[in-house]
């Protein structure tokens, strides 16, 4: 979020909110004002409109949408009417989903990207997710995705950091930390791995825990100590997400955040899985990019 060392307050100057006048926009609008309000940061409303013939990979990813330029500006000027005692301005972009995420990155010193995400089912599910996933992994700074179980935005109290432990995760170690010591919270670090094969399981407790948890304190090996509680969690599964998802409900997590691939992801258990998280979770999410 635009911030290079451990400080009592976290800089967040520049909030892009990508909306298409939906329900699952409105209340990520309403999360980028409470944000806003906090860090005294200016909202940039955006609308994409596909250019004439071209069909973009989704209509539900709270970003693009099939009006008129005219009539995108019209509900872009009623959002802008909710930000009233905010800096806002507003943006219809044009173009295909890369012109348009390329038009973003254009914007200066954006700190956040604010997107919320519909519920969906079957191949329609599917579509959305992969444009949600290619989304995630292009805009170069964090995206707070806010999904349709997240409820209003509130200081989280408790943060979750979730990791397959395979790549540079300093982006995310980073934010987690940032944001758990700005708002007093706890911090959990958690790694979901597979379950021992038989007819050793209980490896799992005496080897792969252990070892899984040193891997995990390595994270914060060379920060500076946490003034905050930090547990180091493990926990095996086939499914990660759906371990992710039931330990955020169970430890009422207020905020989720992980990482992904700047480019096509490699060996990483959360392929096409970031949306799936975001979907489901009962908080928001924020969404780092891997350095390699």
């Amino acid at each position: 979020m635009a911030v290079l060392s451990l400080t009592p307050r976290i800089a967040i100057k520049n909030i892009v909110v990508a909306t298409d006048f939906s329900p699952a926009s409105d209340l990520a609008l309403q999360h980028a004002i409470a944000i806003a309000r906090h860090y005294a940061s200016k909202i940039h409303l955006v609308h994409a409109i596909g250019p004439a013939g071209h069909r973009t990979a989704t209509h539900a990813g709270t970003l693009w949408g099939r009006e008129t330029e005219a009539d995108a500006e019209k509900q872009l000027r009623a959002q802008a009417a909710e930000c009233a005692d905010l800096e806002c301005s507003r943006w219809v972009l044009k173009g295909t989903e890369e012109e348009v995420v390329d038009r973003l990155l254009s914007f200066d010193d954006v700190d956040l990207v604010v997107i919320g995400t519909h519920g969906a089912k079957g191949f329609r599910k599917r579509a959305i997710g992969a444009a949600a996933e290619h989304f995630f992994r292009h805009v170069h700074c964090p995206v707070l995705a806010v999904g349709p179980w997240a409820g209003s935005w509130k200081p989280p109290t408790h943060v979750l950091l979730t990791t397959d432990l395979q790549s540079n995760e300093s982006a995310a170690t980073h934010c987690a930390m940032l944001l758990a010591g700005e708002h007093d919270a706890r911090l959990t670090l958690l790694h979901v791995a597979p379950p021992a094969a038989a007819p050793f399981p209980e490896n799992e407790h005496v080897v792969t825990r252990p070892y899984f948890q040193s891997r995990l304190r390595e994270l914060l090996a060379y920060k500076p100590k946490p003034g905050f509680p930090v547990e180091f969690l493990v926990e095996f599964g086939d499914d990660a997400v759906a371990e992710i998802l039931r330990v955020a409900r169970e430890r009422a997590v207020g905020l989720i955040v992980l990482s992904v691939h700047r480019e096509e992801p490699w060996g990483f258990h959360f392929v096409h899985d970031a949306y799936r998280i975001v979907a489901e979770a009962p908080c928001p999410v924020l969404i780092t990019q891997r350095r390699w």
